[in-house]
């Protein structure tokens, strides 16, 4: 069996923490090496301990979550674990370097090991509502223009892709399901989901919503 994930939790509210220390203890793989009440204390900690990875809540007195996954993102893997649903506080997370958004009440328990795990590998860990918060906002400025894609020579897209797997992936990007690409690009289906397995093996992700997750990180 591999070595436990060694994690660190900062949320302010002393009922969550002790819940978080719970279901820290009691999952497989995963080791609880410290807890703290706010982003300053998380901070200290983090560069204490050096965990692989640490769960911040948003809102904290002394320092919030979002500015304390400045400094952590640069020693440890960062996990967002927030009630906090708002575009501009999930946006400015992954923009402060933190490679996943939780809201609480669509965390899974039983696949936190699992899912930490393979954060830590590289892959984004997204609960439904932050991916569909990043997916609306690239869809929103792509219609009023202001998401700006650069032109690329020798026929190539960020990451490596092919122009058709870039058509690919913008298409996915604004929602369109496999079918509806496939249409779109007079492709069969087959084809289409080819093109996505290629897309999430150049971005090094696992699903759709890392994939929407990255794209559009990397094109902002």
């Amino acid at each position: 069996m591999s070595e436990a994930l060694r994690v660190l939790i900062a949320d302010d509210n002393r009922v969550v923490r002790m819940g978080l220390e719970q279901i820290i203890d009691s999952s497989d793989g995963l080791e609880l090496v410290g807890s703290a009440c706010d982003g300053q204390e998380a901070i200290d900690l983090g560069e204490r301990l050096r965990p692989d990875v640490c769960l911040l809540d948003v809102r904290m007195p002394r320092r919030d979550g979002v500015s304390a996954a400045r400094e952590l993102s640069q020693i440890t893997t960062v996990v967002m674990l927030t009630h906090s649903e708002e575009s501009e506080i999930i946006e400015g997370a992954l923009e402060a370097g933190a490679k996943g958004y939780v809201v609480y009440h669509e965390l899974d328990v039983e696949g936190l090991s699992h899912a930490l795990r393979s954060v830590v590998r590289g892959s984004m860990l997204m609960s439904s509502t932050a991916a569909d918060v990043i997916l609306s906002n690239h869809t929103r400025r792509k219609q009023t223009g202001s998401d700006h894609i650069p032109e690329h020579s020798g026929g190539s897209a960020p990451f490596g892709l092919s122009r058709r797997e870039h058509e690919v992936m913008e298409l996915a990007a604004d929602g369109l399901t496999n079918r509806q690409i496939a249409q779109r690009l007079f492709l069969s289906e087959k084809t289409v989901k080819n093109h996505i397995n290629h897309i999430f093996s150049k971005l090094d992700v696992a699903n759709r919503a890392e994939a929407v997750s990255v794209w559009f990180k990397k094109l902002r």
